[in-house]
C-alpha cells in the first residue's frame, strides 16, 4: 500500500482539498489498523493517469494515494484508473448511467458514480442501484471508502470474520445492527444523504417521528430535490396526523420525480391527492391519470392481491389511493365495503394504519414503492 501526496489540485478550494485530506488521513489510519486481509489499497496512481480517466480534482486525490480499494472482504470496491473508463462505458451500455456519470466503484450489485452535476444530484458520489434507481450516497470519495472501512469495523470482528450476533436467522443484519451502521457512516460523513435517508425511515418505523423528521430535514438540506426524502417526510408528517405537511411533501416527492420516472411520480400525486381537497385534489389526480390511466385499475388488482394474504391495512392504502383519483370507481367502492366488512369481523379495514403500500413489511423508499398500487 503505497501514498504520494499532491499539493491542492488545479480547480479545487484550499478548504476543501484540507476536508478531504483529512478523511483520507483517518482513511489510511484506519486501513493500518484493520485485521490483515480485511481490505486492499493499491499503490499510488500517477497524475498524468487520474487526469486521463477524467476524474475531478477532489476525487484524484484519493487515486493519488490509493489506486483501488477492497473493503470488507471485497464487499465494495474503489476502481483500480484503469478501470474506469470500461467500467463506465459499460454500464452505458447497460443503460444503467446517465451521460456525464464516471463510474468509480461498486458495492454488491450496485455501482458509485461521479455525476455530471453534484448539485443537482444533492452529493459528489451517487449510488446507482441494479434497477436504476439513484441516490446521494457519499461527499466525497474519501468519504465513501471511509465510510466503508468505518462500517466494516461494525460488521467484523478483530479476527477478519463476520460478528455473528449482528445477523438475524435471515441472513442480513438486525435492527439494531442497521441503525449501529447507519450512525456509523454519518459519523464520518455527515453530509451522506442517503445513510441519513435509511436513518430517517428507520426512525420512524420504531414511531420515533421527531427524530424521523429531523434526520429528513438534514437530508433535505443537503438534498433538496430527493424525491425520496420527500416521500419519506409525507409518511411521517401522515403518522404525526400532519394533513397539509402530508400533502405538500408528497407533491413535492411527485413534483422531483415526475422527470426521472412518471409512472413512480404519479404514484406520488395520488398520495397527494389522498391528503388534498378540492382543486388540488383534482389537479393531482388529473396528473395521476395522465401518466397512468388505468391507474384505478391497477390498485383494484393490488388490492385483491392483498385481500388475499389477509394484509388489510396495505389493502386499504391500495384502496384508498384508487379512490383519491377515481372516486367513482365501483369495483374500488366494492372493494371499500369488503374491507369495511373485515372490520367489522375483527380482519381489519378502512381505518387500519396503511403505511405499507407494497406490502414488505418495510417502510416504502427506495426500491420498494410499488409502480402497480
Amino acid at each position: 500500500m503505497g501514498r504520494r501526496r499532491h499539493g491542492v489540485p488545479e480547480g479545487l478550494e484550499p478548504e476543501q482539498a484540507a476536508h478531504v485530506r483529512r478523511a483520507l488521513d483517518k482513511l489510511e489510519e484506519r486501513l493500518m489498523m484493520a485485521p490483515p486481509g480485511l481490505h486492499r489499497a493499491g499503490d499510488p496512481a500517477t497524475e498524468d493517469a487520474c487526469v486521463a480517466a477524467g476524474l475531478t480534482p477532489a476525487a484524484a486525490m484519493v487515486w493519488a494515494c490509493f489506486d483501488g480499494i477492497e473493503v470488507g472482504a471485497e464487499s465494495a470496491r474503489l476502481l483500480m484508473v484503469s478501470e474506469i473508463s470500461s467500467a463506465t462505458a459499460e454500464a452505458e451500455a447497460e443503460g444503467l448511467i446517465r451521460p456525464g456519470d464516471l463510474v468509480i466503484g461498486d458495492s454488491g450489485r450496485d455501482l458509485l458514480v461521479l455525476p455530471a452535476d453534484p448539485y443537482e444530484e444533492g452529493a459528489d458520489v451517487v449510488l446507482v442501484e441494479d434497477d436504476g434507481e439513484r441516490l446521494p450516497e457519499a461527499s466525497s470519495v474519501a468519504h465513501l471508502v471511509l465510510g466503508w472501512v468505518a462500517e466494516a469495523g461494525v460488521l467484523f470482528g478483530d479476527d477478519g470474520e463476520f460478528r455473528d450476533e449482528l445477523f438475524g436467522e435471515d441472513g442480513e443484519p438486525t435492527a439494531a445492527a442497521r441503525r449501529k451502521l447507519l450512525r456509523r457512516r454519518l459519523d464520518v460523513d455527515p453530509d451522506a444523504p442517503r445513510p441519513r435517508l435509511r436513518l430517517a425511515q428507520d426512525l420512524r418505523a420504531t414511531g420515533e417521528l421527531r427524530g424521523a423528521a429531523a434526520e429528513l430535514k438534514q437530508v433535505l438540506r443537503r438534498a433538496p430535490e430527493l424525491p425520496w426524502a420527500h416521500e419519506a417526510l409525507g409518511r411521517v408528517r401522515e403518522d404525526e396526523g400532519d394533513r397539509d405537511g402530508a400533502r405538500r411533501a408528497y407533491g413535492k416527492a411527485a413534483e422531483f420525480m415526475d422527470p426521472v420516472d412518471p409512472e413512480l411520480g404519479a404514484y406520488f400525486w395520488a398520495k397527494a391527492a389522498r391528503w388534498s381537497d378540492g382543486d388540488a385534489r383534482i389537479e393531482a389526480a388529473r396528473r395521476v391519470m395522465t401518466a397512468r390511466p388505468e391507474f384505478g385499475r391497477e390498485q383494484v388488482a393490488a388490492a385483491r392481491a392483498l385481500i388475499e394474504r389477509e394484509a388489510w391495512a396495505e389493502a386499504n392504502e391500495a384502496v384508498a389511493l384508487g379512490l383519491a383519483v377515481a372516486p367513482g370507481q365501483v369495483e374500488l367502492l366494492a372493494l371499500r365495503g369488503e374491507l369495511e366488512a373485515a372490520r367489522g369481523g375483527g380482519g381489519g379495514g378502512v381505518d387500519a394504519d396503511a403505511t405499507d403500500a407494497d406490502g414488505d413489511g418495510d417502510a416504502d423508499g427506495p426500491g420498494n414503492v410499488p409502480h402497480g398500487a
